[in-house]
This record gives structure tokens, sequence and C-alpha cells, in this order.
């Protein structure tokens, strides 16, 4: 650029004031309608509340599954039903429920409330229910930590007992359950809360008060001194589970075996249990759904081909199926699991395999019913021949996890626990959640 064209460029310049004149003034801004700010206020907190529905939603359906072969995938439950389970972020998948071992609820847990009274039904399963009333055909009850949900009816054939008031001291439940599961009297049994056990025909049971027919007449007992009532056995009756199904465990610490799970409506499941008739819960509700009939099976399902004890001393200890062998629910370190073996060192059971299984898996350790005592060696054996041998376990070591055992090619399976030290004593072994996978 020449020096006379650098001048005619200054002089063409305009002026700062007058480039701003000639800038056309910004549109005046509209009046905020009536009750606009109020309306903003309003969308503000519509997107919130969206946004914290749509995080709940997510973490109500956020869950860990457990495949056959061993593997654990987590996600957002999506589907469950017709034999079919789907996964949505973060990583899509879909599973045959029938290939499954366990689905997990995050951060959930299955306990039962130190005050909830407790309906055992003749198979094992038990639910956290109030009973309301029992007559000739049903015991009517409601959820223990949910009343205000809708009672249901379990047929009384179903019904193996009831404890209204558990002992405090876990000693004098598992002494509880062992009369309750394990009692053959062909009568019906009531238990009083100081202690006395009258015997007879119950007659019913409503708000108030429960009637026994003894040979001394009719009684009415006040419902307030109740602590069990324990049905005849004869009367009972437990139906296996036919076809593929599943073990739900709630978090008020119920469990029972149902059919035909899926979602419903407004995030519940819906399911038939093993006990009759039809039942809807909330997803919120759900600690885990165990599979069975499916390609795994609990040990505790199967019955053994062969059971050995050799006490230390003179003391006899009976295998227990889903419970300790001191007649409680197993419970290592405060989690309880409500499938496995209950013995006692030193014993051995032995399975008939065939060669029709791929993988075991097993949480072993003493149970917390020894108070941190006990001391024990878990092996496994197959064909007889020792495929896995824990440390010495003691009643306050960590639980160990047999994670994936190959059983390819086995016939038998030997599970053996052996002294360690200070001879048997306390040795209360657990064998929780022992499974076969095909």
């Amino acid at each position: 650029m020449t020096n006379s064209e650098i001048r005619m460029f200054k002089e063409t310049r305009i002026p700062k004031s007058e480039i701003r004149s000639r800038i056309p003034p910004a549109p005046p801004r509209p009046p905020l309608a009536k009750g606009g700010r109020r309306t903003a206020l309003v969308f503000a907190i519509a997107l919130l509340a969206a946004s914290t529905a749509t995080a709940q939603h997510v973490s109500l359906r956020s869950v860990e599954v457990t495949e056959g072969d061993g593997k654990i995938k987590a996600g957002t439950l999506t589907e469950l039903g017709s034999g079919q389970l789907g996964l949505g972020m973060p990583d899509p998948a879909q599973f045959k429920t029938r290939n499954l071992v366990l689905l997990n609820f995050k951060e959930r847990t299955s306990t039962l409330g130190p005050n909830d009274p407790l309906v055992v039904l003749s198979g094992g399963d038990r639910l956290a229910l109030i009973p309301e009333s029992i007559d000739d055909e049903a015991l009517t009850g409601r959820w223990a930590r949910a009343p205000a949900r809708q009672a249901i009816r379990v047929p009384l054939e179903s019904v193996r007992g009831i404890i209204f008031d558990r002992p405090s001291h876990a000693a004098g439940f598992s002494r509880l359950l062992d009369l309750l599961l394990d009692g053959g009297e062909s009568h019906d049994t009531v238990v009083l809360g100081n202690g006395d056990v009258l015997q007879g025909e119950f007659g019913g049971l409503n708000e108030k008060e429960l009637t026994l027919s003894t040979p001394a007449g009719r009684s009415s007992i006040d419902r307030q001194g109740l602590r069990a009532v324990i049905f005849n056995p004869t009367l009972t009756n437990s139906e296996p589970l036919r076809g593929e199904g599943a073990l739900v465990s709630l978090t008020d610490g119920s469990r029972f075996r149902a059919r035909d799970l899926k979602f419903a409506p407004r995030d519940q499941l819906s399911l038939r249990p093993q006990f009759g008739g039809e039942l809807s819960i909330p997803l919120s509700d759900v600690a885990s759904v165990r599979f069975l009939e499916g390609c795994a099976t609990y040990l505790s399902d199967l019955p053994p081909a062969d059971y050995k004890f050799e006490p230390f001393f003179d003391v006899e200890w009976p295998l227990r199926r889903d419970r300790s062998v001191a007649g409680g629910y197993l419970k290592l370190r405060g989690a309880e699991f409500p499938k496995g073996l209950g013995v006692h060192s030193r014993s051995a059971v032995t399975y008939r395999l065939d060669g029709k299984f791929r993988r075991l898996h097993a949480i072993v350790g003493i149970d917390d019913s020894a108070s941190g005592k006990g001391s024990a060696i878990f092996e496994v054996l197959l064909d007889g021949k020792v495929a896995y041998r824990s440390d010495v376990l003691t009643g306050a070591s960590p639980a160990a996890k047999i994670d994936i055992l190959n059983l390819a090619g086995a016939k038998t399976l030997t599970l053996r626990v052996d002294f360690a030290g200070d001879g048997d004593i306390q040795d209360h072994a657990d064998w929780c959640d022992a499974l076969v996978v095909k």
C-alpha cells in the first residue's frame, strides 16, 4: 500500500461515535408474562424431579447376574419373563434364565427384623408375615414390614409353623427351629412365652386368641402369650418345584420358591409362589433370585450317596440341609445363606455325579453359631482324590470361596471336613451356596 493510499484510508475511517449511532438499538426485552417466573421455576423443578426419578429407576434395577460358567455381569435390569433376562446399560446383554445361577440386586440384603413374626412353610421356605387369622383352610397374614399392602392367604397344609416371638438368643432360636422343622409328633404344639408347651388339636386363630382342643377340653390362649405354634407334620404337604423356577429372597428376610417370574407394571415383580396363588411384589423389596432347575443344582436339593461322621468324642452331629449343624440358618460373618449344608468335623458327604456336571461352587467357613470358636479344614475330593484343600479356618476367619472348581468327568464328589486344632470343639462347618453346574 502506497503512502497516498494510506492517507486515503485514514481519511475515510468513520469516527467511533458515528459507528455507535449507526448501530440499530437492540429491540426492547418483552416484559415477563404474569406468572412467567413461577412457570420457569416449576419447569426447572419438574426437570430435576424427572432426573431424580430416572436415577432412582436405574438404581432400582441395578443388578449383578452370575452365569453358569461363573462370569458376573452388571447392568440395569430391563427384562424378566418367559425364560429370558435382559440387561441394559452400560453393556446390553440377553440371557436365558436356565443358564443363570443368581440375580443379585446391588446394595440390598435379605435380613429378618428382630421383632418380626415368622411363618415357616413345610418345605423350609419362610415369610415375614403378621398372621391375622387362621381357619381350617388357610392362614391370612400381612407383611410385617409393609402392613398396608394387601393381605395374602397361604394354604394351611403348606404351613409348618409360626414363630410369633423369636428368642433373642441364637441358641434358643435354633432349638425352636429344630422343634418346628424336625419334630415328628402327630399333634399340634403351642409354645408359650413362659416356656410352657401345650399339645392338642389346633382350632383357629384371630386377633385376640388361639384355640386348642386338648384331652382336658377346649382352651382359649391369649395371643399375647404365644411364642410359637407348630402344626402336626402329618397334615402338612411340601410339593417339590417342578420345572424351572427360582428361590426369591426379599429384603425383609422372606424367601420362598416360585415360578413364572416377570415384570409387572410400576416396577412390580409378579410370580407364582410354590405355596399357591399369585403375588405382585415391589421390585425394591427383592434382594436376590437364585435360579432353580436350570444349569445349577444345589447339593442340599440332592440326596447324598453317603454320609460319614467320625466324632472326636461321643457326640453325634447330623447332616443339615439349608441349616447349620447347630440348627439355625447358615450364617458366615454376619451374612446369611438360604442354601447349603451344615456339618461337623470330622465328616464326609458324597454325591454321585456320573460325569454330568462341569463345575462346583461353594463358600465355606465356621458358622457364626460357634461364636468365633472352632477350627477345621475343608476338602473337596473328586473320585477319591483331593481337588481342593482350604487353609485352617476358624470361627473368626473370613469365609473362603471355592470358585469354579472343574468337575469334568468326575463320577463322585465328596465334601470332607477334618479336625484342625482343639479337637472338634465348636467345629460348626458350613458349605454355603454349594452347587454343581451342568
